[in-house]
């Protein structure tokens, strides 16, 4: 739990000096690692939830499997959802105390589609994972799929080159259809799993 104090406390400092230095380059970190950093944070959870045994207490407990998965999969959902409107506000606040042009506007609306598709990405690779090869490499594939996701995400951030708003919405839709595929595969996986 302190990992994740130190994270949201770390956030916020950082969000303060965003909103008082406007300054392009760490508005674009801001933005990266406040996205990917909050969805991280939700895959960590996973992970506390196997160590301290809460997993198979769960299964003991008059909850379906799917409901279970199902409650992983909105848990990230969520807190992306957190990491954008956090990025978001910060971010608003900043534009409207300094100002910015049309084309800082463009490129951090891309990070934003980046982030979230990274975000989406990185939850529909490491949650089937953990259930498909165990608890005891949480950490081990939370680092392969952020690798993985930030590859995959590249890819398709390169395209904005040539078309930025397709490549956007490319990026966006592709990451969310794989995030929403994982969970009929991650229930398939966890109904076969045994304790």
């Amino acid at each position: 739990m302190d990992k994740r104090n130190n994270f949201f406390a770390f956030m916020r400092i950082t969000a303060i000096i965003i909103t008082i230095i406007p300054t392009q380059t760490l508005q674009m970190y801001f933005i990266m690692i406040g996205i990917v950093g909050f969805s991280i944070n939700a895959a960590t959870a996973i992970g506390n939830e196997f160590s301290s045994k809460w997993g198979k207490y769960k299964l003991t407990l008059p909850v379906r499997r799917t409901d279970i998965v199902k409650s992983l999969f909105l848990n990230q959902l969520l807190w992306i959802i957190v990491g954008v409107f956090f990025v978001g506000i910060t971010i608003a606040l900043s534009f409207m105390l300094h100002g910015f042009s049309l084309e800082q506007f463009a490129g951090i609306a891309s990070l934003f589609a980046l982030g979230i598709s990274i975000s989406f990405f990185m939850g529909a690779l490491f949650i089937p994972l953990i259930y498909l090869a165990g608890e005891d490499k949480v950490i081990v594939f939370l680092i392969i799929s952020l690798l993985c996701a930030v590859g995959i995400a590249a890819m398709f951030f390169n395209i904005t080159d040539a078309a930025p708003l397709l490549g956007a919405i490319i990026m966006m839709i592709s990451s969310l259809l794989l995030f929403i595929l994982s969970y009929p595969l991650t229930v398939c996986i966890f109904k076969r799993k045994e304790y």
